[in-house]
């Protein structure tokens, strides 16, 4: 290593440091969006289950479902076209797009604060 990769380092560690606690809660936040997101994955398979297997679903139940798998596939759909190169101004472009023609292209949970 020379004095100048020792220099980016250090600066990476400053930078780290300053934002840390904003790192930290942001990590939290995720875990629980996570958390609630995998719980309301969890409720939506049960009541696919019971209706696969005849049981009677309420209709709040079943469009609950519906919707928890709408954001779902909205959440699959932005997450590929991330991964592509210039992911975050095309998700940026479409959400655009999706607003003037009244689509909401992000799952609901991307709004909620």
């Amino acid at each position: 290593m020379n004095i100048n990769d020792n220099k980016v380092f250090g600066k990476l560690a400053e930078k780290y440091e300053s934002e840390k606690e904003k790192i930290k809660k942001s990590l939290l936040e995720l875990k629980e969006v996570l958390k609630t997101e995998s719980k309301e994955s969890s409720q939506m398979l049960d009541i696919y289950y019971q209706y696969i297997a005849g049981e009677k679903i309420s209709k709040e139940d079943l469009e609950k479902a519906n919707e928890q798998l709408r954001d779902v596939l909205k959440g699959l759909g932005a997450l590929g076209i991330f991964a592509l190169p210039g992911g975050v101004l095309a998700i940026a472009f479409l959400v655009k797009v999706g607003k003037y023609f009244g689509v909401d292209i992000l799952p609901k949970k991307t709004f909620d604060d």
